[in-house]
C-alpha cells in the first residue's frame, strides 16, 4: 500500500518527536527525581549544621520535627548516638544500630528503610538524623511527575503544530493536483509555477515541457485529419456526380442496385467528411481561446435545427417537434450550440424506428441548476446501456454499427462543444422504468438576469 509523501513525512516526523519526547521524558523524570532526593538529603545537612551552630544542645531523649503542614509521616528525627562502651540512649525514637558511620546511609527498621546522616560535634558526640525513605520518595516521584507536565502539554501541541505546518506546506501540491483534476482532456496549457517549493518546480517544468510536445502532436494530428478531410471533399465530390450521371445511362437492374450501394457508400463517407471537418474546426477554436457568446432565447438556436432536420425526419414519419415553450434565455453561442443541437437531434432521428416520436422540452426551474437552463432530448429509440453512457463521446465508437448508419463522431462533437461552451451534458433513459429510448440533458448556463420572454410556440409537425 503506497502512502502520500505528506502522510509518510508526517509520519516519520511524528515518531521521531515521539521518541524525543520519550527519551527527554525519562530523562527529565530521572533527573528531577534524582535531584530532589538530593535536596532532602541536603536538608538533613543544614538541619545537622544548625544543631552544630546553636552548640549541640539537645534533649537526650532526642527530638521529632515535621514540616508545617505536612503528616506525621514526614517527620525528621533526631537523637543522640551512645558513645563507644555507652549504652543506647533511653527513649530514643528509633533503635539506631551500632556502628554507624559518620555521613549519610541507609538503615533498615521498622520493617522499612530509613535514611540517616550522622553529625558529629565539637563536643565529640555525634548525632543522628533520619526520615523515612518512603515518604522522600513520594515527594520525589511528585517532584519527577511535575517536571514531565511540560513535555505531556507540549508534545500534542507540537504535534498538532506540525499537522498545521505540513498542511501548509504541502498547500500548493494539493493547489496544483486539484488544477490538474478539473482540466479537460484537452486542455494542455503550462501548469503554473507560481508559489510552488524549488524541489517540486522541476518536476512541473518537466510536465509542462511534455504537455508542450503533447499539444504539439495533437495539433499535428488534428491538422492532418482536417487536410485529409478536406482534401477527399473534391474526389467525394467528383464520384457523387459520376454516380448522379450514371442514371442517365441504360443499367440492368443488377448494376443499378450496385449503383444504389455505391451512393449510399458514397454518402456516409461525405457525412464522414463533414463530421471530421466540423470536429476539426470544434477543436481548432477550443485552441483558440473561448468562444464568443450573446445572450438569446433559446428558441432562436433550436428553430433553424429543427427546420433543417425536418425533411429527414418526415422520411421515417417521426414525431419532431417542442413540448411546451422554449423561450428561456440563454447564454451561448448560436453557431456552436446549433452544431451541437444539430448533432443531438440528427442521432435521435437516426436511431429512432419509423414512426417515432422525439420531443424538445424545456425543464421547469425547480429542476434546473441555478444559473442554467436545462433543455432535455429525448426519443423512443433503442436508448443506450447505462453502462455504456461514458464511452459513447469517444470518437469512432459506436455501440451497435448496424443499427444506423453513421460515423461514431456525433457525440464527440457534442462532448466538445459542450465543454467550450460550459454545457453539462448528461444521458438517461427515457423511461426509467424500462430503461427504454435516450433522453440527452443539456444544462446550459443563463445570462445573470435572465427573463423568459413571451412568444410564440414552434412545434414542427410530424
Amino acid at each position: 500500500m503506497q502512502r502520500s509523501l505528506q502522510a509518510r513525512l508526517s509520519v516519520a516526523l511524528t515518531l521521531a518527536i515521539l521518541l524525543v519526547a520519550v527519551g527527554a521524558g525519562a530523562f527529565g523524570f530521572i533527573s528531577a527525581y534524582r535531584d530532589s532526593i538530593r535536596l532532602q538529603d541536603d536538608l538533613l545537612l543544614q538541619v545537622g549544621a544548625l544543631i552544630v551552630r546553636l552548640g549541640g544542645s539537645l534533649p537526650d531523649d532526642g527530638a521529632v520535627g515535621s514540616y508545617p503542614g505536612a503528616d506525621h509521616e514526614s517527620r525528621i528525627s533526631v537523637q543522640w548516638l551512645p558513645q563507644p562502651g555507652q549504652a543506647g540512649t533511653t527513649g530514643a525514637a528509633l533503635p539506631l544500630p551500632e556502628g554507624l558511620h559518620d555521613g549519610f546511609q541507609t538503615v533498615f527498621m521498622f520493617h522499612e528503610n530509613f535514611r540517616v546522616y550522622v553529625q558529629p560535634l565539637p563536643s565529640g558526640r555525634r548525632i543522628a538524623l533520619a526520615q523515612e525513605t518512603d515518604v522522600r520518595d513520594r515527594i520525589a516521584v511528585r517532584a519527577a511527575w511535575r517536571a514531565l507536565i511540560p513535555v505531556l502539554i507540549l508534545v500534542p501541541v507540537l504535534l498538532l503544530a506540525l499537522q498545521r505546518i505540513m498542511g501548509r506546506l504541502f498547500a500548493p501540491l494539493a493547489s496544483l493536483r486539484g488544477e490538474i483534476d478539473r482540466r479537460r482532456d484537452d486542455q494542455l496549457a503550462p501548469l503554473p509555477t507560481t508559489g510552488l517549493p524549488t524541489e517540486i518546480s522541476p518536476f512541473v517544468d518537466a510536465i509542462n515541457r511534455l504537455l508542450a510536445r503533447v499539444q504539439g502532436a495533437m495539433t499535428a494530428q488534428r491538422r492532418f485529419v482536417a487536410d485529409a478531410a478536406h482534401e477527399l471533399r473534391t474526389p467525394l465530390a467528383a464520384l457523387s456526380l459520376q454516380a448522379e450521371r450514371l442514371h442517365q445511362s441504360e443499367l440492368s437492374d443488377t448494376a443499378r442496385e450496385r449503383l444504389q450501394r455505391l451512393e449510399q457508400g458514397l454518402a456516409r463517407a461525405r457525412t464522414l467528411v463533414t463530421q471530421l471537418l466540423a470536429l476539426a474546426r470544434v477543436q481548432a477554436q477550443d485552441q483558440a481561446g473561448e468562444a464568443p457568446r450573446q445572450r438569446l432565447v433559446l428558441r432562436e438556436a433550436v428553430r433553424p435545427v429543427l427546420e433543417d432536420l425536418l425533411p429527414l425526419a418526415q422520411q421515417k414519419n417521426i414525431d419532431l417537434g417542442v413540448d411546451g415553450s422554449l423561450d428561456a434565455e440563454v447564454d451561448t453561442n448560436a453557431m456552436e450550440l446549433g452544431l451541437l443541437l444539430g448533432n443531438l437531434v440528427n442521432n435521435a432521428i437516426r436511431y429512432t424506428p419509423p414512426g417515432g416520436c422525439i420531443s424538445l422540452t424545456l425543464a421547469a426551474p425547480a429542476q434546473t441548476p441555478p444559473g442554467h437552463v436545462r433543455l432535455e432530448i429525448a426519443d423512443n429509440g433503442p436508448g443506450i446501456p447505462a453502462s455504456e453512457r461514458e464511452r459513447v463521446f469517444q470518437p469512432f465508437l459506436r455501440l451497435d454499427p448496424a443499427a444506423a448508419p453513421g460515423s461514431g463522431l456525433g457525440l464527440a462533437i457534442v462532448q466538445s462543444v459542450a465543454a467550450r461552451l460550459d454545457i453539462v451534458v448528461r444521458l438517461a433513459a427515457s423511461d426509467e422504468q424500462s430503461q427504454a429510448g435516450l433522453r440527452v440533458i443539456l444544462d446550459i448556463p443563463a445570462p445573470a438576469t435572465a427573463t423568459v420572454r413571451p412568444g410564440q410556440q414552434f412545434i414542427a409537425p410530424g
